[in-house]
């Protein structure tokens, strides 16, 4: 179980300076728009904003007169200010309400002639802005070797860091008065950190294992780790592709109690992000379990009293009816669970897993694949059976009989089940549809490449590509088993509809990030050479971007592509071409849109949560 501090995400300072980002970013579409430094001590936004063209600098002459320059939350020195007015140029100032005070203040008593003494970090953006208005004179007290730097004799004005320790603030006051020196002390620590601290260690109190989220360079976040884990089991996380490879590993369950919080500057969505993504890990590994036991019941029903050749060829494809990922499985689950709670969808989802180890049987000896599942191909079981013998077509005959078998084995499985529901019919025609679109698709799979390779004046078209990523990924992966979980829970035609439209776009993204990985992967991960889909001369829009928008690449991408031993020169040209930029930019473009929607859509909050952990882990996945 999940479970949120009363408060935590954003204060009120790092909301308006991301609002005022954003803002500019949309008024100002025709201009560069910005920010002088890391807006945030937080990669997630900072690469938010980058998706947005809004750029981090750390350098002000790169701005010009015309460009819309923001002044990032922790503020900038007076100097900074100075430089801006001299060179005419107009800036936004999305400094912390907070931090402005400090500066106004520290200003103020300077000109006073006081000594400014400020508690905090001396590396830290805040702090080296707020000398700035002193004129660099202040005294900084990071820690008690700092004390040797006060003058018992003078008189001292006293500030803090906004996010600094109250420790280290109580231990400069103590030395202060033990001394016997005047001073002046403004508590300028932020009170939305102080809320969100005590928040946060009120629910570490009760939990099993907290998680904190944020940018490893934030102090607060860093001190808010400190106080949690003082209560419980705690980790830090600044990636999620780090905390996914976390998370994989542990044996989280449902009853585990989980706490999730995060710095001053770490938004409510990044850490929602990461606990969708561990409630979807933990649903999925249960899941996994179940159906894994479950297809082993219906694989040892298979064997009748049938011919013992017959008995050893259905073993040899029970043994590859096994050790899937069972996503599609899971999927139908979450669809039927919709509108339902009960594990009524088990048969269904064994169903399409027979299925799907049946075209994939057909899909191997396609590709002519000598290894599936870790295993050999079952063609391929075949062939070093019968190697002692003459070679002929026989292997692949077997194999393809048995890919067939299963085919109807699957029918077979929901029918059975599903005899007396009242909406057999329509499961059967929805599973045949799904059927004969992933067909298609592999025909235009085998098809383009094919004529690609051999017609160089052949007319490519990116819908070509993407008519195959709709019926042979999208359809047969995430559309086809979720809308089958649908069907038999009994949902509303007009949902159903709502969630093929949405969850097309994702698994057209799903498809694309496979085409990235079969080129940029790490083949261990990945379990297949990244040279494979280069000299299979596969129909990906990293090819079609050159053939359609970049022709004057073509002659040397036909020099390379469908060759052996030219993946590094490949890959080379796919990133000067702007191919994968582009291709990138697609995928993430879908990504974004199918979590947008499925965000808007008025469902069970956990079934959304897990959808909305399921695309993330997409997203984030190596192989």
């Amino acid at each position: 179980m999940i479970y949120y501090p009363k408060v935590f995400g954003t204060c009120a300072g790092a909301n308006k300076a991301i609002e005022i980002a954003f803002r500019l970013r949309n008024e100002y579409k025709d201009k560069n728009v910005y920010i002088y430094k890391e807006i945030l001590h937080n990669p997630y936004i900072i690469e938010l904003l980058n998706k947005e063209n809004i750029k981090c600098i750390d350098d002000l002459s790169l701005v010009n007169k015309n460009d819309i320059l923001i002044i990032r939350a922790h503020g900038e020195p007076k100097e900074t200010f100075d430089y801006l007015k001299e060179k005419g140029i107009n800036y936004y100032d999305a400094t912390c309400i907070n931090v402005t005070k400090i500066h106004e203040l520290v200003n103020e008593k300077y000109n006073q002639n006081k000594n400014i003494i400020i508690i905090g970090k001396k590396e830290h953006p805040e702090v080296i802005g707020t000398n700035g208005w002193c004129n660099k004179n202040a005294i900084i007290i990071e820690n008690e070797n700092d004390f040797e730097n006060i003058n018992l004799n003078k008189e001292y004005y006293v500030v803090c860091q906004t996010t600094i320790s109250e420790n280290i603030v109580n231990d400069t006051l103590k030395y202060l008065d033990k001394n016997n020196i005047k001073y002046e002390f403004k508590n300028t620590i932020c009170n939305a950190q102080k809320v969100i601290q005590s928040s946060s260690i009120e629910l570490a109190k009760n939990m099993d294992v907290m998680f904190v989220i944020g940018g490893k360079s934030s102090s607060n976040t860093k001190e808010l780790y400190e106080l949690v884990k003082k209560e419980t089991n705690s980790y830090y996380f600044s990636n999620i592709k780090d905390f996914y490879d976390f998370i994989k590993k542990e044996s989280f369950t449902s009853n585990t109690k989980i706490g999730f919080t995060g710095g001053a500057s770490t938004p409510r969505n990044q850490i929602y992000e990461y606990a969708y993504l561990l409630e979807f890990i933990i649903y999925y590994k249960n899941k996994l379990i179940e159906l894994q036991n479950e297809i082993i019941k219906y694989n040892n029903d298979l064997i009748q009293n049938d011919n013992e050749i017959i008995k050893e060829s259905l073993n040899k494809f029970i043994n590859m009816n096994k050790d899937g990922k069972f996503i599609r499985g899971s999927l139908i689950d979450l669809g039927y669970k919709l509108n339902n709670n009960d594990n009524y969808s088990v048969p269904l989802s064994i169903a399409y897993e027979t299925f799907e180890t049946s075209i994939l049987i057909h899909d191997d000896i396609i590709d002519n694949a000598k290894i599936r599942r870790g295993k050999d191909t079952i063609h391929e079981k075949y062939r070093k059976e019968f190697k002692k013998y003459k070679k002929d077509n026989t292997p692949t005959s077997l194999a393809l009989c048995l890919g067939d078998f299963g085919m109807y084995y699957a029918n077979q499985i929901i029918v059975d089940s599903y005899k007396d529901n009242h909406n057999l019919s329509k499961i059967l025609s929805f599973y045949n549809e799904v059927v004969m679109n992933t067909i298609k698709g592999e025909i235009l799979d085998v098809y383009l490449p094919f004529i690609e390779k051999n017609d160089k004046n052949h007319k490519l078209y990116e819908d070509d590509i993407l008519e195959i990523y709709k019926l042979k990924t999208s359809f047969y992966t995430i559309v086809g088993p979720f809308i089958l979980g649908m069907i038999l829970g009994d949902s509303k035609d007009e949902d159903i509809e709502i969630f093929k439209n949405v969850l097309m776009n994702l698994g057209i993204a799903f498809q694309i990030k496979d085409d990235i990985l079969g080129i940029y992967g790490k083949s261990k991960v990945i379990g297949k050479s990244t040279s494979s889909d280069i000299e299979e001369f596969k129909q990906t829009i990293l090819y079609s971007y050159i053939k359609i928008k970049k022709p004057e690449y073509l002659e040397e991408l036909f020099k390379y592509y469908g060759h052996k031993n030219k993946t590094k020169e490949t890959q080379d040209l796919f990133i000067k071409s702007g191919a994968l930029e582009y291709a990138n930019n697609k995928m993430n473009n879908l990504f974004y849109e199918t979590n947008h929607s499925i965000k808007m859509l008025n469902i069970n909050d956990n079934i959304k949560h897990i959808l909305l952990g399921f695309i993330k882990f997409l997203e984030i996945r190596e192989k």
